[in-house]
């Protein structure tokens, strides 16, 4: 019942008790109705004692806060929401004190909640900044945070190392204390209008050139709205080297099938049209003719084996195969060219050799390529020396001339497809910058290996080593 209604009561049973009281007085003068008049004096009497009781009660509901508690109030409410003072129980036994503890026992609890969701919270972000920056932290490509204003709010490993400048300096800078100064003005002005844009960039070190390719995002915030740009930076100078070496390869391609063919036409045409030519000749331009069309169904089949290279596809089928037999063919094979540039050709190959299991065409091709090699880097008049040792369940071919050699910062770069040495001697000589790179793959896929010590002007030395298999000596 509400303040209002308990006055309602009050006023009516005050009424009561008036009217009550007034009949008994009138009643009381009148002989004949002495009874009635001690019932009406009875009932005004109820009334007044019922109203005694309504206005106790209402007297003890309108009885004021503990001053304890009207503090703590007082105090809740006027402070900052962020700096709100924590409330206490009271030690009252009246209605409302134990309301107000039973109030404040519930907000401790979801304060409690509150905290502990709150850690919980703060801990899953930790980790998943940590488990973030460990996965930026891993990858090739440099990744670098700007605010709006350009400044940098984080760079992962691979950025810093390929700027070569450190974190801690990075994140005291701004983007525009790193951007190549040679990028173009377009660039810069779609970079100051804050639009997405990818551009290259290089710069020259001892090792040679260095090229890079940025990248810039804006970054979005949880209302899709730009708070910063994330910077990508890519070391892409193998990829521009290999753009080079390709480039390059289909120049020297064409050349390599252009030679040949057209010592054919012009070799096959005389045979055709001259009448008067004697029998030696004609022998000598067959022998050309037909070195040339070897020459160019070799360069044909490495093309092919390099295309299985880069496609994952080459494989091997490996058989019992006759050492002496198949050095017997590749040396063969060799010979007419050793005579041509009149090189001094020596084979030191072990009376007994044992069989071996191994894809007989495959490193046929291999030696092939190693001793070709010989053959063109080295002057007219030298010497190549093809050597075969068996040793420590290996064995090993070798290949020794008297060529122009190789430069020690190029050796670890023969083996690569298309390179070709920068050297002049080299330049002049035909070439695909193939071969090696298939005698590599063939000796891997034997589970074996190719070695090379070279000094320059001093000639060369491949040795291709390939493990012995089960096999039976002949």
């Amino acid at each position: 019942m509400n303040d209002q209604s308990i006055a309602q009561y009050l006023r009516a049973i005050g009424l009561l008790t008036l009217l009550l009281s007034g009949t008994a007085i009138v009643l009381f003068f009148i002989e004949s109705h002495e009874f009635w008049a001690i019932r009406s004096l009875v009932a005004a009497a109820i009334c007044s004692l019922f109203l005694g009781f309504l206005t106790v009660v209402k007297k003890q509901d309108s009885v004021p806060l503990p001053v304890e508690i009207l503090t703590q109030l007082e105090s809740y409410s006027s402070s900052e929401p962020q700096n709100k003072p924590p409330l206490n129980l009271v030690h009252w036994q009246d209605p409302h004190s134990q309301g107000w503890n039973t109030i404040v026992e519930e907000l401790r609890t979801r304060q409690a909640l509150a905290a502990l969701e709150a850690r919980i919270d703060e801990k899953l972000t930790q980790n998943k900044t940590s488990d973030d920056t460990a996965v930026l932290d891993s990858l090739a490509e440099g990744v670098g945070v700007t605010d709006l204003n350009g400044h940098f709010t984080f760079v992962n490993s691979a950025f810093e190392a390929i700027l070569a400048i450190d974190s801690s300096k990075l994140l005291k800078s701004s983007i525009e204390d790193v951007l190549p100064k040679e990028i173009s003005s377009k660039t810069r002005d779609s970079i100051a209008r804050a639009i997405p844009v990818t551009f290259e960039s290089h710069s020259k070190t001892d090792e040679g050139t260095l090229y890079f390719r940025w990248s810039r995002r804006p970054r979005l915030n949880e209302h899709c709205e730009p708070n910063g740009h994330v910077w990508l930076i890519r070391d892409v100078s193998q990829q521009k080297l290999a753009e080079k070496m390709r480039e390059e390869f289909v120049s020297m391609a064409t050349h390599e099938l252009r030679t040949p063919l057209a010592n054919i036409n012009a070799y096959a045409e005389t045979l055709t049209m001259a009448d008067d030519i004697d029998f030696e000749q004609q022998k000598e331009f067959y022998n050309i003719i037909q070195s040339e069309a070897t020459r160019l169904a070799r360069f044909v089949d490495e093309l092919l084996e390099i295309s299985r290279m880069e496609a994952g596809s080459m494989s091997i089928n490996c058989r019992i195969t006759e050492l002496d037999r198949m050095l017997k063919e590749i040396c063969d094979k060799i010979q007419p060219e050793m005579n041509r540039k009149e090189l001094d050709f020596s084979i030191v190959i072990p009376p007994k050799l044992p069989q071996i299991e191994v894809d007989k065409d495959a490193i046929t091709a291999a030696l092939v390529n190693l001793l070709g090699n010989a053959v063109k880097y080295t002057p007219e008049g030298g010497n190549v020396c093809f050597t075969v040792v068996v040793e420590d369940n290996e064995i090993q071919f070798r290949v020794q001339d008297s060529g122009i050699g190789i430069s020690e910062d190029e050796l670890p770069h023969v083996f690569e497809k298309f390179f070709r040495s920068d050297d002049g001697r080299v330049r002049d000589i035909n070439g695909s910058g193939l071969g090696l790179a298939f005698s590599h793959e063939v000796a891997r896929l034997h589970q074996g290996r190719i070695n090379v010590s070279s000094e320059l002007n001093q000639g060369s030395t491949f040795s291709l080593v390939l493990p012995l298999k089960t096999g039976v000596e002949i």
